[in-house]
């Protein structure tokens, strides 16, 4: 979730004369500590980095070689992804031949504790892109009755059940730098998780897995892996749930982001259907953009990354942002429900549909 922009400090004066000796050159300024909620987007908020842990999750691939060939990824990036997952704990490498060293992966508590986040990916999916190549084709099947579930959001506060965002309240904290609730990215944004993102300037070619299937996103529906994935899209949609409708707010929150990009990126989730183009008055000339049934469907997603990052991160900090379940009054505490037995996901696993 994004916070307003902090102000920017001025920028130092120049030396004056041509002669006198240059000033030396300040060091780049250091990036602020990132909140809870920040350090989670820097680890779920890419592409690869999706896809590797969603391979661990479901019983897939898991050693180097595999990897690369399932997700048609370069050696370079596999290997800075794999070791990023390693540091934030993550995943966990066990050397399973010594000569060569080779490692196979799996996940840490830290890992596994990302299910819910996969369940709501993959509720979205089901229903709004069922034909993408990003999408996990797997039914979901609850561990502890054995029956297949449509798991159901709700807060394990009071126990309610069939939650949406309009059921919640949602606070920015204002005081948290806008650099420390939404960081910089740490890598270039992929060709792959542009194309799958419905972005028509992508190019792709970065192997024949993840990369093929981008090119065909948005033609088969964007996966929620693409959306998650692309910060931009993110921070608008988190924005949209907080109540901001007008470009100018956008831009206000995402200072550093250009205002072509804005415009390029709402242009996209609109045409995707994730955002509508409304009047902002009735009769009026100017527009706004409000969630579709599509973009409120994404909440979940928000609401687990961020009670994830939470619990995983909080050496960082306050989330920056708060989620109030209006009829209980308490903090949200997100929670699948089985709608097989009624009782409430303690764990998942997926199973290849029949």
């Amino acid at each position: 979730m994004t916070s307003p922009a902090a102000a920017r400090p001025p920028a130092p004066p120049t030396t004056p004369g041509a002669s006198a000796p240059a000033a030396p050159s300040a060091a780049p300024a250091a990036q602020p500590r990132p909140t809870s909620l920040g350090h989670g987007l820097l680890v779920m908020g890419d592409l690869w980095n999706l896809l590797l842990v969603r391979s661990l999750l479901t019983g897939g691939p898991a050693r180097f070689l595999d990897l690369k060939a399932a997700l048609g990824i370069s050696d370079p990036v596999l290997s800075r992804r794999l070791r990023d997952l390693a540091a934030d704990g993550v995943i966990a490498g066990e050397e399973y031949t010594a000569s060569p060293p080779r490692l196979e992966y799996r996940l840490t508590g830290t890992g596994a504790d990302l299910w819910p986040v996969y369940v709501a990916l993959h509720v979205w999916d089901r229903r709004w892109a069922p034909a993408s190549p990003l999408r996990l084709h797997a039914a979901l099947r609850h561990a502890k009755c054995g029956r297949r579930t449509d798991p159901v959001f709700g807060c394990g506060a009071c126990g309610a059940i069939g939650l949406s965002a309009r059921d919640t309240a949602a606070e920015v904290d204002t005081s948290i730098p806008f650099a420390s609730a939404n960081p910089r990215r740490r890598y270039h944004r992929s060709a792959s998780a542009a194309g799958a993102a419905g972005d028509p300037s992508a190019s792709t070619g970065t192997g024949a897995g993840a990369a093929a299937a981008a090119s065909a996103g948005a033609a088969a529906g964007t996966a929620s892996a693409a959306v998650l994935a692309d910060r931009t899209s993110t921070s608008l949609l988190a924005a949209a749930f907080l109540g901001n409708h007008r470009f100018g707010d956008f831009q206000a929150l995402l200072h550093d982001t250009a205002p072509q990009t804005l415009t390029a990126r709402l242009g996209l989730l609109t045409e995707q259907a994730i955002l509508a183009k409304t009047p902002l008055r009735e009769g009026g000339r100017r527009h706004g953009y409000r969630l579709t049934p599509k973009g409120h469907d994404f909440f979940p997603t928000f609401a687990f990354l961020i009670a994830w990052s939470g619990r995983r991160f909080q050496d960082d900090g306050r989330p920056g942002v708060a989620i109030v379940h209006r009829a209980c009054g308490q903090p949200l505490v997100p929670r699948w429900t089985c709608n097989a037995c009624n009782e409430p996901l303690d764990g998942a696993e997926f199973t290849a549909d029949a």
